[in-house]
């Protein structure tokens, strides 16, 4: 067929629109329809997003973006009129396909963001709660009771009702812990929380403060009405709680403040709800109410805190020694230092009581000086012996705030002629997240003297990999809330699995506490954990009788490797 080149384009183009513009119209309808669609459809998430932002630019900025999306749907619309009642170019059409891949676009981007938004938020809820809850019992913590303890006041100010605070602890704990195990002692605490909530409303408030210690508040309750909670907690404990097969016996001692008869703020509540506490554990009684009498007691702690001085300048506390073991090889490789104080009036008094005194005191400096000067001391002794142990002293954030720290130390090491290498300082996260500036540039003082640094407690504290990154530290202890049940709990298991590995990829060496099973120690060796201590190597060892054990130790390594 010959074309006539007589016909000019219009022509040709009248022609092809003939054939085509009814298919092109309704494909170009068909699109721009289903952008409006898609568009309508990205109003609800728009909707969401600007709800979930309710102050600031975030809010303005998705405010604007809806206003854009609605004079947008308006725009879909004008223009679908027009395709419907004019003819259809091929620039309606490219305009059409714009509108529907733009319309996908920001549907895709608004749902996007609202999916991070709202992962972003479940995250930081959750991190929240692991901030204001015990991990043991999932009980709320000293933080959370505070908080607690400030509504329920402002409350009981604003309808004149009072408010009841129970202080309480285990009175057989210690005892269960020495002669099961801490394994035992954590289930313990376990099974005590049903026991509690079923003695309270559910409005009122459990905390677990630290240790066997809780602290229960309870909203629009007098006196009497905290005393029959008292008496039900005390007849609930009557009947034993199992744990592994053992039917354990325990008794609680109780203490009750109330507001606004003994305070107003939750410092002064807490403080004299301690007080009746430690009076019901004197008495034959197992709570006591708070009475102005009981402040004998705090004579009391002024009577330790003079003791613990005169033990200090005098030489009369003592050290004990607990093996930190290479668990490939088996040999004993470090000594953590612990301290110990016995008082012929008072008896033996445990750390955690003796401990906050000299750090409320001030004497918490004399303290580790004198645990310093003492434990190299005896060491000296023993590496005669063992030319390769290492010394592990603990460090509380009053230690590093000191000036002479740096300076004590130093002294100290000349003067036994100790290897500052040889002398390992654990840091607790709590302690390097208190006055963080300060204890960063001491912690880099102590590295250039040559002392080894180790972050103990690990995965207990908020900033655990900022500070692996941040700090010169060697090693890192892995808390033994995390290694007990290690052999029983995957979540313990894969907890410390990633501890481990995170530490060994940035060149530290991990250390476990608390193994006091066979089985727990064969996981942390499958795990490729590098030393660790704990009951099942030995429990802490009086100065006088390391060289006996290390002998002993000694030998026996040499029968196995026979």
């Amino acid at each position: 067929m010959v074309i006539n080149p007589s016909l000019d384009t219009p022509l040709i183009l009248s022609v092809f629109s003939d054939n085509y513009v009814m298919p092109l119209k309704l494909f170009a309808i068909t699109l721009t329809m289903s952008g409006t669609i898609i568009m309508l459809a990205a109003l609800h998430p728009a909707v969401q997003l600007w709800k979930a932002h309710r102050t600031g630019r975030q809010r303005n900025a998705w405010r604007i973006l809806l206003v854009l999306m609605v004079l947008f749907v308006m725009a879909y619309g004008i223009f679908l009129a027009a395709l419907a009642t004019h003819n259809v170019t091929m620039v309606d059409l490219v305009v059409s396909a714009l509108m529907f891949g733009g319309s996908c676009f920001v549907i895709l981007v608004l749902r996007i963001s609202l999916m991070s938004i709202k992962d972003i938020k479940k995250a930081a809820e959750l991190e929240r709660y692991n901030a204001l809850h015990d991990q043991l019992t999932g009980l709320p913590n000293r933080v959370l009771l505070y908080e607690s303890m400030l509504q329920a006041i402002a409350h009981g100010k604003r309808r004149h009702t009072p408010v009841a605070l129970m202080i309480m602890d285990l009175n057989q704990f210690k005892e269960v812990n020495d002669t099961l195990g801490h394994h035992c002692g954590d289930k313990l605490l376990r099974a005590l929380v049903p026991r509690l909530r079923d003695a309270v409303r559910a409005c009122d408030i459990i905390a677990r403060l630290g240790g066997d210690e809780f602290a229960i508040v309870l909203g629009e309750t007098d006196k009497e009405g905290a005393i029959t909670v008292a008496e039900r907690i005390v007849q609930s404990l009557e009947e034993p709680l199992s744990v592994d097969g053992y039917d354990l016996q325990t008794g609680v001692s109780i203490g009750i403040a109330l507001y606004p008869a003994d305070g107003n703020d939750c410092n002064t509540l807490i403080k004299k709800a301690e007080i009746a506490m430690y009076a019901a554990k004197k008495s034959s009684n197992h709570f006591e109410v708070y009475k102005p009498s009981q402040n004998i007691h705090s004579l009391d702690r002024l009577n330790k805190t003079r003791k613990l001085h005169d033990a200090i300048v005098n030489g009369l506390l003592s050290l004990h020694f607990q093996p930190i073991v290479d668990l490939r090889s088996g040999q004993v490789s470090c000594f953590e230092v612990l301290t110990r104080w016995t008082d012929e009036e008072l008896g033996p008094v445990p750390p955690d009581e003796f401990i906050p005194i000299a750090e409320q005191s001030g004497l918490i400096k004399q303290l580790t000086l004198w645990m310093l000067d003492e434990s190299m001391r005896q060491c000296r002794h023993w590496l005669t012996f063992n030319p390769g142990l290492h010394l592990s002293v603990n460090m509380t954030a009053q230690d590093l705030q000191d000036s002479y720290l740096i300076r004590n130390i130093a002294d100290t090491l000349a003067k036994h002629g100790f290897n500052a290498r040889q002398l390992h300082i654990e840091i607790t996260e709590s302690n390097m997240m208190t006055h963080s500036r300060h204890s960063r540039r001491m912690i880099s003082q102590l590295h250039e003297l040559g002392v080894s640094l180790s972050i103990d407690d690990f995965g207990t504290g908020f900033s655990s990999l900022a500070y692996l990154k941040q700090l010169p530290t060697q090693a890192i202890k892995i808390d033994k809330s995390f290694v007990r049940d290690i052999a029983s709990d995957s979540s313990d298991e894969i907890i410390v699995r990633s501890v481990i590995d995170i530490a060994h990829n940035m060149g530290q060496v991990v250390i476990a506490e608390g193994i006091e099973e066979p089985e727990c120690l064969e996981r942390l060796l499958a795990l490729g954990c590098d030393y660790g201590q704990g009951f099942l190597f030995s429990r802490p060892i009086p100065a006088h009788e390391v060289l006996t054990w290390l002998r002993e130790r000694g030998e026996l390594v040499r029968q196995a490797a026979v």
